[in-house]
């Protein structure tokens, strides 16, 4: 789930797919008015910092001038207004003149990079294409999530649903146009490519333009939109016609395109579908020109989470770390003499730091993966603010440029639903393969019964290679003998292979049986030296790192469970409390058991989920008190902010038909129930204007 893309073997899938939107009729046209910035994208108010602590510094800074500073903690705490309100007198007009100051601020406030020269690939048809890196500066905190958030501490637990309503957003970058302490925002940098044909001797021109050594990243990115620019029926960039790609996960960076999306003919992946064959086309009849594909903010690299960076933001939260056996004392004199009152004040200070780095981490769900979104559009829109001499900048002018269309994988999916309800001008082309989150499921029911489904994958994995229940058994029973003796099987990474987290090797069940399997049992099948032993070989150790790369993407393991927190309520390791219910009701979910040589149930693996003793000890990289801390603060975290809103869903879809939108749904699928799935999409529901492709022959 959280690395997948759509490759060659799910083509015919999505060609299906793609048709159920290319239909002859066209979007109505939309409005080329200007745009009014309402009170909400106008006022958002922000919190203002307090006072930074020496324990707590921060890597994050402004990109754009390169210089750290430290991160403002308490930032979603404090009442007092970051930004005037639209009643107060700094709400007056802003000049001509400090319009225009402000859109110059703003070019330098985005600081869009072309980190490297683009390269070219050979694909299909005797055609090439171009790849560019580009790496932009975000806000931290959108400013209506700022509001959001604010308003949301604010709200009694007694509060409507109406008022815990998501407000849209017209216009991302609104407070920042007409408030000039919207730049004290610190920033994060987000990274994404684009892939386009070299179609003509034009763009053969322009792409050896661009390989100049001697640009500057930014100069780079300034001479990537100078191609077109004096002719708008050519512009360098139209937003209609990209095409928009956001990853399975959480936690994990895109798939790079060439490598990780092959282009090697029009009929070999999504991507070529879209950019080589023709057929698929936007809401205008227009061929795709550029697709974007974009590390979500903490993958890939984009500014990216681990627990290295963790400890460089939050030293505080990691303090209790340090005491180890031999090491002596873990404090400075400064404590005093007393040990217990030097561990209650240490205990005090990592506290603090729990409580901002929860904070902190919020900010990586959806909500804000989409608002990223946003600005890097807006700012491939319109990459030189300017203001005419009636006040209006380019988007005033210009109008809604949304996105041609966007697809997304699996999680991808969820924050595209997370798209339709919280941004005014969504994508025109809505695409979910796999990823129609199940809202409005409490989340234990979602744990409750993905078991099930994961019981059900274990015995079709165990048909196809039956040989591989009693391997599987052995090798349990091997790690559990160990687990009771003083000499656990330490992994290359530190951490410790027990039994439950070998038994995570089934989060790939998901996948094809021909290929996920295969990989599967290859895996397995190492476990030993030979067949006569019983010792545990060193190939199967490295695989085994290899296969569970959460110590590299710690978001995985931290937000997995809050990407179905869809408002208030805690998610509670919602995942072990569901197993813990599944092995008291039925012994064939416990490993224990059904690893014994005379059970006659074969052990089943475990899937798509986070529990809590993998920072115990498992993986090394999400272990020790602060790690540990902080996923159980997040567990217990019951003020997440909603993701979905049915009436803005259903608003953009059926109502104003903003987006057309078509899902391949599997109808096997382990990873995103398909029952719920099926329920949001029927008449007088949120996806009620969602066509929907379900097939058996293909896997998530």
């Amino acid at each position: 789930l959280h690395w997948a893309m759509v490759s060659y073997h799910r083509h015919r899938a999505l060609i299906a797919l793609f048709s159920l939107t290319n239909r002859s009729s066209a979007f109505s046209a939309t409005s080329t008015s200007a745009v009014r910035i309402n009170n909400l994208a106008r006022h958002y108010l922000f919190i203002r910092g307090g006072a930074t602590t020496s324990s707590t510094t921060s890597s994050i800074h402004n990109s754009n001038t390169n210089e750290e500073e430290e991160l403002r903690t308490g930032w979603l705490h404090n009442t007092e207004p970051k930004y005037a309100s639209p009643t107060s007198s700094s709400s007056a007009p802003l000049s001509l003149a400090m319009k225009r100051l402000m859109a110059d601020k703003m070019q330098k406030y985005r600081n869009h990079r072309i980190i490297t020269p683009p390269a070219a690939h050979p694909c299909g048809d005797a055609n090439r294409i171009m790849v560019t890196e580009h790496k932009i500066s975000i806000p931290l905190t959108h400013p209506d999530l700022q509001a959001a958030i604010m308003n949301n501490e604010q709200l009694s637990s007694t509060a409507s649903e109406e008022q815990r309503r998501i407000v849209p957003v017209e216009r991302i970058d609104g407070a920042f146009l007409t408030n000039n302490e919207a730049f004290d925002e610190p920033t994060i940098d987000v990274y994404f490519t684009i892939t386009e044909l070299l179609s003509n001797a034009q763009d053969e021109a322009h792409f050896h333009a661009l390989q100049n050594p001697n640009l500057s990243p930014s100069q780079r990115a300034a001479l990537y939109f100078q191609k077109g620019r004096s002719n708008d029926e050519d512009s360098s960039v139209d937003p209609s016609r990209m095409m928009l790609y956001l990853q399975g996960g959480p936690g994990f960076g895109c798939a790079s395109p060439v490598s990780g999306l092959s282009l090697a003919s029009s009929s070999s992946s999504w991507a070529a579908a879209v950019l080589l064959d023709g057929k698929v086309s936007n809401a205008d009849g227009k061929s795709f020109q550029r697709i974007v594909l974009m590390d979500q903010r903490g993958t890939g690299r984009s500014s990216a989470i681990c627990k290295q960076q963790l400890v460089k933001m939050f030293p505080d939260l990691f303090l209790l770390d340090k005491k180890k056996e031999g090491e002596g004392e873990i404090v400075g004199e400064e404590f005093g003499g007393d040990s217990d009152a030097r561990m209650m004040l240490l205990q005090a200070r990592q506290q603090k730091a729990l409580k901002e780095a929860t904070d902190y981490l919020s900010l990586f769900r959806a909500d804000s993966i989409v608002r990223d979104a946003e600005w890097i559009r807006e700012s491939l829109a319109n990459p030189f603010p300017s203001v005419n001499d009636d006040g209006n900048d380019d988007a005033a002018v210009n109008g809604p440029q949304p996105w041609g269309g966007a697809l997304g994988q699996s999680f991808g999916g969820f924050c595209l639903m997370t798209y339709l309800s919280s941004i005014q001008n969504p994508p025109e082309l809505v695409y979910f393969t796999g990823g129609i989150a199940p809202m409005n499921t409490p989340v234990r029911e979602v744990y409750d019964r993905l078991w099930l489904r994961v019981r059900e994958r274990s015995w079709k994995y165990y048909e196809q290679y039956p040989g591989d229940v009693a391997t599987v058994k052995k090798i349990v029973r091997k790690l559990l003998a160990h687990e009771n003796s003083a000499d656990p099987i330490i992994l290359p990474s530190g951490g410790i292979l027990t039994a439950r987290r070998f038994l995570q090797v089934g989060l790939a069940l998901g996948g094809s049986p021909g290929t996920s399997f295969a990989n599967m049992h290859s895996v397995i099948n190492s476990a030993f030296v030979d067949e006569d032993s019983d010792e545990i070989s060193n190939a199967f150790l490295k695989r085994i790192d290899y296969e569970q790369s959460f110590d590299d993407a710690p978001l995985y393991f931290l937000l997995h469970e809050s990407i179905y927190a869809d408002g208030e309520g805690a998610t509670q390791w919602a995942a072990n409390q569901s197993y813990e219910s599944h092995v008291e009701a039925n012994s064939e979910f416990d490993y224990r058991v059904t690893s014994e040589e005379d059970n006659s149930n074969p052990t089943l693996f475990f899937g798509e989920m986070v529990f809590p003793f993998m920072a115990h000890g498992d993986f090394s990289e999400l272990s020790n008190s602060g790690m540990r801390t902080l996923s159980e603060a997040l567990a217990e975290k019951s003020d997440w902010l909603p993701l979905f809103d049915e009436t803005n869903m259903r608003t953009a879809l059926v109502h104003k038909k903003k987006s057309r939108a078509a899902a391949a749904c599997y109808y096997d699928d382990m990873y995103v129930d398909f029952e719920c799935a099926m329920k949001l999409v029927q008449r007088g529901c949120p996806l009620e204007g969602v066509k929907v492709y379900v097939t058996n022959e293909y896997q998530h």
